[in-house]
């Protein structure tokens, strides 16, 4: 599942969405920190169809490589109700049952 699933849960629930294209207007690095740490980790952040370029960077380098380009950061970014959620799945769709 991704972005538009995502989209059409959050318009059932008659959530206000506001929404950003991170490939168009990717996240800043103060950003990407900011959602690493909620998000237990900068690691968590990486899509997973580009885990494997991200290989061997940590820390800083993997915020700058994140920030560089907007694709390669998990998608869609949730936040709701006090949590966020990376990516749209199943365990997503009833994390934010509970949230919402």
């Amino acid at each position: 599942m991704g972005c538009k699933k995502a989209r059409e849960f959050l318009a059932q629930k008659k959530v206000e969405v506001k929404e950003r294209n991170l490939l168009k207007e990717p996240l800043t690095a103060d950003e990407l920190t900011a959602l690493a740490a909620k998000a237990g980790g900068v690691e968590n952040l990486v899509a997973p169809k580009r885990r494997a370029e991200a290989e061997g960077l940590t820390g800083k380098k993997l915020i700058a490589w994140l920030a560089a380009d907007g694709g390669r950061v998990r998608r869609p970014i949730i936040v709701a109700g006090g949590k966020l959620t990376l990516g749209f799945t199943e365990e997503t769709r009833r994390i934010l049952d509970e949230a919402l």
